[in-house]
């Protein structure tokens, strides 16, 4: 009699221990809105520094940084209440991404007073939110979410500028009459637009949807283009969209753009080395001297001090937070900024040559990936065709700014996001390698 009361009891009360079918849509509703929310807040704040007047405490003011760690571990926290949406492949490749990051954060052990703990901390958050974000919510709604903050950036920069031009007017002896915006610096408004006209013009040409909302976007993103002075900027916006097009129709194209990020790091290398060896602040062409804004002064201050830590390089944040680094340059030029612009000398300068070397191998796989992706399928995905084409838009830009060991920064995210979505599991082959006509 005991054994069949058991059996009894446990059909009873086994469906009071598990969700209804419906109370788990009711939870995948709220927890994607929820992160939704939580990316819109993050990208909103994480894109550049603000303005000091735009922000509670000033200049030294950590509330953005605040803002954004506790945006990463809402979305992280709640990812776990989700039903995955895709599955990452583990693979060497990955790992060798992973690995690279893994060094950078470590590297705070070696930075003078562990200067770059905090940073290190916070890159570590970013990437753990990268991969749950990744996993959680459709690539789609990721898209969406950035696309709405920079909107919302947008047009706070444009009002400002308008209605408050003491916040979003520059007045300086270089920039006068430019806009910032919200931001500090015009620089961080003309790559937050052309960020945002890439992502409304991939919009236009992969949905129906909101077209509207999406060229009116677009235009917002032109009007702060051109109020910071950056029409090329908008120009690689634009050749961006293209390659996303052209990615779309042509499998010879995607393979061959799937290498360009390896070998834009390679120009990278051979700057790093025209500037060590030759020892020059400039860099001549056909006898023109070129200083990208003074940019080179930069570089060849901090490359300089190469050779005295080549192979692990001065940790997350150790170079120029350096008394003797800060003092000579400030000194030589009577201006100082605490920012390599150049995201291939901040590796080698953070991380060393060992650095450079995982990231440059670790996006030889990312680009063997794309053509595993292509050979699986004979084509390539619009998402997979977004992510290809983002990674080599920053590549680009990091020539001149510096994204690549941002902790806090969206486009550094982004880039993290990227590398997850390409190294999602690999669909079964459902047609042979040849020329793609649309975007699927």
């Amino acid at each position: 009699m005991p054994s069949s009361a058991a059996p009894s009891a446990r059909r009873r009360f086994a469906p009071r221990l598990l969700p209804t079918p419906a109370a788990a849509d009711r939870q995948e509703a709220w927890t994607r809105d929820a992160i939704r929310w939580a990316l819109t807040l993050l990208a909103f704040f994480a894109n550049s520094n603000f303005h000091e007047r735009m922000i509670p405490g000033g200049e030294d003011s950590v509330a953005q940084q605040v803002i954004i760690l506790l945006m990463w571990s809402t979305i992280i926290v709640l990812s776990f209440l989700r039903r995955p949406v895709l599955a990452i492949d583990w693979t060497p490749g990955l790992w060798m991404s992973v690995l690279f990051y893994a060094l950078a954060v470590i590297s705070c052990l070696w930075t003078q007073d562990y200067v770059g703990v905090s940073k290190s901390i916070a890159m570590t958050t970013s990437l753990l939110g990268a991969w749950r974000l990744t996993v959680s919510l459709p690539f789609d709604d990721i898209v969406e979410c950035a696309l709405n903050a920079l909107m919302a950036l947008s047009l706070a920069s444009i009002g400002l500028a308008l209605a408050v031009p003491d916040i979003g007017v520059l007045s300086d002896f270089q920039h006068p009459g430019q806009w910032n915006g919200i931001f500090i610096t015009k620089q961080a408004l003309g790559i937050a637009a052309a960020v945002q006209l890439f992502l409304a013009a991939y919009r236009l040409l992969t949905t129906r949807r909101r077209r509207a909302y999406y060229v009116s976007v677009a235009l917002a993103a032109i009007v702060c283009a051109l109020g910071a002075g950056s029409r090329g900027g908008g120009a690689l916006a634009i050749v961006s969209v293209l390659c996303v097009f052209m990615t779309g129709r042509s499998v010879g194209f995607a393979r061959t753009l799937a290498f360009a990020p390896t070998l834009m790091a390679l120009v990278g290398v051979w700057l790093i080395w025209y500037m060590t060896t030759t020892g020059y602040a400039y860099i001549y062409a056909f006898d023109t001297a070129i200083d990208f804004t003074e940019r080179t002064f930069i570089w060849q201050h901090a490359l300089a001090h190469f050779s005295n830590a080549p192979w692990f390089g001065y940790g997350l944040n150790g170079f120029w937070g350096l008394k003797e680094v800060k003092d000579v340059f400030l000194e030589h030029h009577g201006w100082f900024l605490g920012n390599f612009h150049d995201g291939y000398i901040a590796i080698v300068m953070e991380t060393g040559v060992v650095g450079l070397f995982i990231f440059i191998v670790s996006y030889l796989f990312y680009a063997a990936r794309i053509q595993a992706q292509i050979d699986r399928s004979g084509e390539l995905s619009r998402d997979i065709a977004f992510s290809l084409v983002f990674t080599c838009m920053i590549f680009f830009i990091d020539f001149t700014e510096t994204y690549f060991l941002r902790s806090t920064n969206m486009l550094a995210t982004f880039l993290m996001i990227n590398i997850f979505i390409a190294f999602r599991k690999l669909p079964a082959r459902t047609a042979p390698p040849g020329p793609r006509r649309r975007l699927a």
